[in-house]
């Protein structure tokens, strides 16, 4: 029996070192500054911190550091430094002390704004990505869907995609004591349809009770729907599980494999599952799907793939629907399900990374009006730019999101919009923008209550 292939993924020795070096950003401050120390106390006994030289090495050494790390280190370093003139000068130096000190805190700040451009950079290069990826998946679910069409589910000819549609739209009790069996049942009703479509014999799906627990999926968390012949043990022991447990560190996919990398059904004596592929969203796993048999000519690369796309379709439609459903005011401004969780996913990354996003609203009160300026909007959007329609009362509202973008983008897709209209009564119309985190100013102008 060969054993498991173990796919981690090992660091370079260059990002092995960087990531010590700021794992222990403290320990490395106060070691370089105490050899600073020691060598100019070497050096000059009068002067250890060589503020007499031509060379400023204090100065070198405080830029990388503080460049390197930040305030924090920078702080710590000035302390030793400050100390050191303390005791082993006959006069402390302020003068040298004081440009010392400018000098960590313009580095300090530029250490902060660097960090910042970078991670705002990370923030929506990350959003693109999941956006691409979305839409990805739901392309690759469509392929699939034609090349497995007219098979049989349910005793009715229906795309793959079809399924996966009428079981996102099965009607549950809309109440919270229901939310864990509508999930349960769609997930189990996934299963039947991969026992239809893959040949699937026998497996499991682990996903979370809730969306809202930013956590892993733990027996606290998370509940265990199975297939029809799945034969039940103990669910505590499941998590424990060898190839589990490993897709679930790594957060990517796991299954028996022969020593050319192939998926085989030769098991070992630690492995339960043929294969265990995780659905990961927001760098998270929401759902794992458990194989533990399949026919051989059915277990192969294609049929993984497919099983995994189609997977992570059906868990982030969950997901989003999940998610749109935390913001009650959104639920009641906004019919588009799509829009109502871009907006709740935004909201999210601006309370956590403080990145902003903007929304225009277009209010008008002629119904031909809106549909005119609703078809210019469409035409100008870029292509993670969102519009919306809704109606209040008698009244109509254009909303444009600009994702991870701040005001000055919607005022200038705003001049962009008035100069395509031609007509001179399709530009008298008001206008608003605001920051996604103003949700109740938002319900308020929708609504005209400005009392709130």
């Amino acid at each position: 029996m060969k054993p498991i292939t173990k796919r981690i993924k090992k660091l370079s020795r260059l990002e092995y070192i960087v990531q010590k070096i700021q794992k222990y950003s403290y320990a490395e401050t106060f070691t370089l500054v105490s050899a600073f120390l020691l060598i100019g106390y070497l050096v000059s006994p009068h002067d250890m911190c060589l503020t007499q030289e031509k060379v400023p090495y204090l100065l070198i050494i405080l830029a990388i550091l503080t460049l390197f790390h930040g305030f924090e280190s920078g702080f710590v370093a000035m302390s030793l430094i400050s100390l050191s003139m303390w005791k082993f000068y006959d006069e402390f130096p302020y003068v040298n002390f004081l440009v010392d000190l400018m000098m960590v805190l313009i580095f300090s700040e530029f250490h902060y704004y660097w960090t910042k451009k970078i991670r705002e950079l990370k923030i929506d290069d990350d959003y693109k990505a999941s956006k691409l990826d979305e839409l990805s998946k739901a392309f690759y679910t469509l392929k699939i869907s034609h090349d497995q069409l007219e098979k049989n589910y349910v005793l009715k000819p229906m795309s793959i995609r079809s399924a996966i549609e009428e079981i996102l739209l099965k009607k549950k009790q809309q109440n919270k004591q229901d939310e864990v069996a509508q999930s349960s049942e769609q997930y189990q009703e996934f299963l039947l349809l991969l026992e239809k479509s893959f040949n699937l014999q026998s497996g499991l799906i682990i996903h979370k009770v809730t969306h809202r627990v930013n956590k892993t999926l733990t027996p606290q968390n998370a509940s265990i729907t199975y297939s029809h012949a799945y034969e039940k043990r103990d669910e505590a022991a499941l998590y424990s599980d060898y190839m589990i447990q490993h897709a679930l560190e790594r957060k990517k996919p796991i299954f028996v494999s022969d020593a050319a990398k192939n998926p085989t059904l030769q098991q070992t004596e630690t492995a339960k599952f043929l294969a265990v592929i995780p659905t990961v969203y927001n760098d998270e796993v929401v759902t794992l799907l458990a194989i533990e048999k399949m026919p051989f000519m059915s277990f192969n690369k294609e049929n993984l793939i497919s099983i995994a796309i189609l997977l992570e379709y059906l868990s982030i439609q969950i997901y989003q629907k999940e998610t749109w459903k935390q913001s009650e005011k959104m639920q009641t401004l906004f019919a588009e399900k799509s829009f109502k969780y871009e907006c709740c996913r935004l909201k999210y990354l601006h309370d956590k990374y403080k990145i902003d996003s903007t929304l225009l609203i277009i209010k008008i009160d002629n119904e031909l009006q809106t549909r005119r300026v609703l078809e210019k909007t469409q035409r100008l959007l870029r292509s993670l730019d969102i519009v919306t329609q809704t109606k209040y009362k008698e009244t109509f509202y254009l909303v444009v999101l600009f994702p991870l973008n701040d005001q000055a983008v919607a005022l200038g897709f705003l001049n962009r919009l008035l100069y395509n209209l031609q007509n001179k009564k399709d530009k008298a119309f008001e206008y608003m923008t605001f920051g996604i985190k103003q949700e109740d100013l938002i319900f308020q102008y929708i609504t005209d209550d400005y009392h709130g």
